[in-house]
């Protein structure tokens, strides 16, 4: 079974390169360009994995995720904080905020879909062979 990952991201080049590259790994993919429609996509479907900008536009990506993390349902769901801050204080903040860890952007195509499985309950992955 194919899982179905939420993509939360204002850049459109950043956008496209993650929803090419799982729908190429076999994954679902649906997406929003603010924290404001990623929260009513996020509450209306059944995502397995959220992939969230830290900085966007309506509401931020830390207090989307707090929003999401106070309803039950979602406390179990990963949620991946999507930066271009390779390391320090950036990181620090998204994890404080209750992310389950962090995807760094420029995306290295080689090993995306491959560290998006690692964050998948078993029965959700992609075969990558």
């Amino acid at each position: 079974m194919s899982a179905h990952i939420l993509i939360i991201e204002d850049n459109e080049m950043s956008l496209a390169l993650a929803e090419y590259l799982l729908r190429d790994a076999g994954y679902t993919v649906s997406s929003a360009t603010d924290g404001g429609s990623g929260m009513r996509l996020a509450l209306q479907n059944t995502a397995q994995l959220i992939l969230c900008d830290l900085d966007l536009p309506v509401i931020e990506g830390p207090q989307l995720v707090q929003a999401l993390r106070a309803s039950g349902e979602w406390r179990k769901v990963p949620v991946l904080a999507f930066t271009a801050a390779s390391m320090g204080q950036e990181q620090r903040q998204a994890l404080a905020a209750d992310f389950d860890g962090c995807i760094v952007k420029p995306l290295d195509p080689a090993s995306f879909a491959a560290t998006i499985s690692q964050h998948l309950a078993p029965g959700m992955r992609v075969s990558q062979g």
